[in-house]
């Protein structure tokens, strides 16, 4: 069995613990909410009711830790680490107008009402984004422009947000 180090083992310790609640400072949530040895989720995601709603956070989470996988192979100039990410995230594009049908608001969602008055605006936009994703995958695999398109995604993306999405609250 290999040796491991004195400093891995801390390291290990201290996730572990951290996962238990035996961390340096208060737990979120306090005891009520421990959950069995998992790590606590977020607390506005254990506020948001089960259906399109959670759905759609963790579609969006995902995305952009999909996102920021893209960007990072961009900045490098890795094109063959551009495929999967936008691969993934154009699958997750086509399901975002599913994930909000009418009346799938809440107080801590931070979508904007905007998207229910003009749906068929917050469509195309999420149906662009797919088809901008598609195209960088094909340039990314055929020596095409990743720059250009790799940008395109990322306006498209804060486009959405900054017509569709409510900022997040400060924290005080």
């Amino acid at each position: 069995m290999p040796r491991t180090g004195y400093g891995a083992w801390i390291v290990a310790a201290a996730a572990v613990g951290t996962a238990f609640g035996f961390g340096g400072g208060p737990v979120p949530g306090g005891t009520a909410d421990r959950r069995a040895g998992v790590a606590f989720a977020h607390e506005h995601e254990e506020a948001l009711p089960p259906g399109p709603i959670s759905e759609r956070h963790e579609l969006m989470e995902e995305m952009g830790k999909q996102a920021k996988a893209l960007n990072a192979a961009l900045k490098s100039g890795d094109r063959a680490g551009v495929v999967a990410p936008a691969d993934t995230m154009a699958g997750l594009a086509r399901r975002i107008p599913g994930l909000f049908p009418p009346g799938s608001s809440h107080p801590k969602s931070r979508a904007k009402p905007e998207i229910w008055q003009e749906f068929p605006k917050f469509e195309a936009v999420a149906e662009e984004l797919g088809t901008s994703l598609v195209a960088l995958s094909v340039a990314a695999k055929a020596d095409g422009d990743v720059e250009a398109l790799g940008s395109k995604v990322m306006r498209t993306c804060k486009g959405c947000h900054d017509a569709f999405r409510l900022p997040k609250e400060k924290k005080e």
